[in-house]
């Protein structure tokens, strides 16, 4: 009866970690793929491209608090955008 308790549990544990990490992977590539869009918008070399992003995100950070990476991204993408036109 316990080794049955026990094989639930891990069971579950297991399902619950394969959902958390397949939504996390997700995730990461969407802040991937904002960062490279980010840093194709500003024509700069990568190294200076992520420099000046991480400077924006810091300032955003402040004037805007609490909000997710892809949020900071997805900001920065909007201003890139606007201040194109």
């Amino acid at each position: 009866m316990n080794q049955l308790l026990i094989l639930i549990a891990v069971v579950i544990i297991l399902i619950i970690l394969y959902f958390y990490l397949k939504r996390n992977r997700k995730g990461g590539k969407k802040l991937h793929a904002l960062w490279k869009e980010c840093r194709r918008k500003l024509h700069l070399p990568p190294k200076i491209a992520d420099e000046t992003i991480q400077r924006y995100m810091d300032g955003l950070k402040k004037s805007h608090p609490n909000h997710t990476e892809e949020w900071y991204l997805e900001k920065i993408i909007y201003d890139l955008d606007r201040d194109r036109r």
